[in-house]
């Protein structure tokens, strides 16, 4: 016991340590390939159900057959929603038909890369599925007490933020209210974690006060309670970290909490090494670590001061983190964490515990759960978003650095250079001397950015915009274009171009444009739709527009009695090299072009996502455009782009790039030349 108790407080033994977790972390992660199977010609699966989630339209299912597969099922009709949703439990064998689904890495820069993500729970694997068919089968133990927590939620409502407090499920919360949770910077509260283990593990300490055995029981019910929810990281790590410090505690082995904190992770990444791919993991032990390092600096102040105390060293120690994965933070937040901490943990989370074992408690967590939504609202109201753009690893390592040292020594020097280093961060605009185009993934639509040296001027022409199967607006895009414009610190759009008014061009310019506002806004000419009334009552609404770093143009012709046609043209020049945009003008506005300007042409950004009516031969050998750009979805129901069209490049030998196969495409444009990616190739 001693010599164990030598080890366990040896530094040198956690520097091993350290390495060795490294190591295999790294071996398994990165090395060792993929032992995944090839599901490329079947049609049909059957598996396992180990997880499944739903919204309006859609249910999720993770099964397991020889591996992992994730399927995405669409509902035909309401009825058949229901009927899912009272027949699923986890356990069951599913058979299922359809085909497999290619996961694509991210399209638009800097944005959520869902494979990664899936490839981190070992799931490399999607298929659609046509018809699902549940089989009979027998359901073990621990997935049956899964069912009957869910069939409890079910019958208290299937509140979403009941499911959300007990088992960790936050995919019922409705996305206008999650969407406030996160910019509040409070969804760490809605995750299963140390907060809720105090709860729970106090409940089960009163409960089994007077059994021989307690803690026995308690750290099994609490195993138990982590099966049931998945083993999220958070909720894990603070049991682990939990029974450690108990054992240090009976053991007399008097490490310290830092060393604690490194064997949990150590045993995590040893459970699981894809958690350190997780962003739960990175918020959870830096948060802990920052509660162990300030906390005898917090208990000197009143109660009040150690709740901001604590809201500022968390704010302060997952800032980075945000800022690498959102590129921006919430002054506010501050203050949220303030006041929703001790209402959600003192009030809110107990009543959800009281309300699942009693069900007499439901109105009073209702009346709790307003009062969090208003609450969210009303400081939804007052958000203070600062952009920084995305960060590196070595701003990770300087920022962490400036904390550690500033907490640690509080002089007003060290306080006062990461001010400046912050300032830095934010202004590191000043590094970027190209100008930039971005022709963006949006799928089945349009959207194009310039951005002039600096971040001194940036132009969006269009803004995509996408409606799903059952004729909803699909947001999903317009919150990536936002996430893309925030990590290139895009803080405001100076001129915003709707070519026309039809909504796969104009469909996500109020989304965008609550977050970055736009300064001005052009219409094209004729009858307004109404996505286009909208953006003319919120901005200024010009005809004309005076660039300072692009020589810039928009061409009127006529107008004409057709909404495509009627779209704004755009000619841009950057340098030596000149940008046309035609919308979605037909061949009559490209022959009516050509008796004005037959110029020659760099970029063509070619009309109508490569449509047949569009980019006819005539007009194309006379602009002799060098790179011909196509915005077109993949499986779009107009099958663009059109045979004709590429045929009609084809033959004329211009280079094409079409956003389907390639993805967003990049141009980098500066006095030595130019330089031209795609994000998929």
């Amino acid at each position: 016991m001693q010599k164990l108790k030598i080890l366990l407080q040896s530094n040198g033994f956690y520097l091993l340590l350290f390495l060795l977790i490294s190591l295999y972390v790294f071996f398994i992660t990165q090395v060792i390939p993929l032992n995944t199977h090839s599901y490329k010609d079947k049609t049909e699966i059957k598996g396992t159900l180990f997880s499944y989630d739903m919204d309006n339209e859609k249910v999720h299912l993770y099964i397991k057959e020889q591996e992992k597969i994730r399927v995405v099922y669409y509902f035909k009709n309401e009825e058949e929603k229901n009927t899912l949703a009272n027949t699923l439990k986890i356990g069951l064998t599913l058979h299922i038909i359809g085909k497999e689904q290619t996961i694509l890495s991210p399209t638009i820069p800097n944005t959520f890369n869902y494979k990664k993500y899936l490839e981190y729970q070992k799931i490399y694997h999607t298929f659609t599925a046509s018809k699902i068919e549940i089989l009979k089968s027998k359901i073990g133990l621990f997935n049956t007490i899964k069912n009957k927590i869910d069939e409890r939620l079910k019958s208290l409502g299937n509140n979403s933020y009941l499911r959300a407090f007990i088992i960790g499920d936050k995919s019922l919360i409705e996305e206008e209210e999650y969407k406030k949770i996160m910019e509040n910077g409070v969804g760490h509260l809605f995750a299963l974690s140390g907060m809720h283990l105090s709860f729970v593990y106090l409940f089960f300490k009163k409960l089994f006060s007077k059994v021989k055995y307690q803690n026995v029981l308690i750290y099994s019910f609490l195993f138990l309670y982590l099966f049931i929810t998945g083993f999220s990281v958070s909720f894990f790590r603070a049991i682990l970290f939990l029974i450690l410090m108990d054992l240090n505690c009976k053991m007399h082995l008097n490490i310290s909490s830092y060393k604690i904190l490194l064997l949990t992770a150590f045993f995590l990444l040893l459970y699981n090494p894809f958690y350190l791919y997780n962003v739960g993991f990175w918020y959870t032990f830096v948060v802990t670590f920052s509660l162990l390092y300030t906390g005898k600096e917090l208990k000197g102040h009143s109660k009040i001061g150690q709740v901001f105390g604590v809201s500022l060293v968390t704010f302060l120690f997952s800032m980075p983190i945000s800022l690498f994965i959102r590129y921006e933070i919430n002054l506010f937040s501050i203050l949220c964490n303030i006041i929703l901490v001790p209402f959600i943990s003192a009030f809110v989370f107990p009543f959800a515990i009281l309300t699942f074992l009693f069900p007499i408690f439901l109105p009073i967590f209702r009346w709790a759960i307003s009062i969090l939504e208003f609450l969210n609202t009303f400081f939804q109201k007052f958000s203070l978003f600062i952009i920084f753009g995305k960060i590196h690893f070595i701003d990770l390592f300087v920022f962490y650095l400036f904390l550690l040292i500033g907490f640690k020594t509080r002089n007003r020097n060290v306080l006062v250079l990461f001010f400046l280093f912050l300032i830095f961060l934010y202004n590191k605009n000043i590094f970027e001397s190209d100008y930039q185009v971005y022709f963006l993934d949006v799928n089945q639509g349009d959207s194009t950015l310039f951005v002039a040296p600096h971040m001194k001027e940036a132009i969006l022409i269009d803004t995509g915009g996408l409606v799903s199967f059952n004729q909803k607006p699909t947001m999903s895009i317009g919150e990536n274009i936002t996430t893309f414009l925030k990590s290139i610190r895009v803080r405001k759009i100076d001129l915003l171009i709707i070519t026309h008014g039809d909504y796969d061009h104009i469909g996500y310019a109020s989304l965008i444009g609550k977050s970055i506002p736009f300064k001005n806004v052009m219409l094209n000419e004729g009858d307004r739709t109404k996505e286009e009334q909208e953006l003319s009552k919120k901005y200024p609404i010009v005809k004309e527009y005076n660039s300072k770093y692009f020589d810039f143009e928009t061409i009127f012709l006529k107008v004409y009695s057709s909404e495509n046609d009627n779209s704004i043209l755009t000619k841009i020049k950057i340098y030596d090299k000149t940008f046309l945009l035609m919308g979605d003008a037909s061949s009559t506005v490209e022959n009516d072009f050509l008796l004005k300007d037959h110029q020659k042409v760099d970029f063509l950004k070619v009309a109508h996502h490569g449509s047949k009516t569009s980019s006819f031969y005539t007009f194309l050998k006379t602009i002799q455009p060098k790179y011909a750009i196509i915005s077109s979805g993949r499986n779009n129901l107009y099958h663009h782009p059109a045979q004709e069209t590429i045929e009609r490049l084809k033959k004329l030998k211009i280079t094409y790039y079409n956003t389907q196969d390639d993805g967003t495409i990049i141009v980098r444009l500066n006095k030595k030349g130019m330089r031209l990616k795609t994000l998929l190739s």
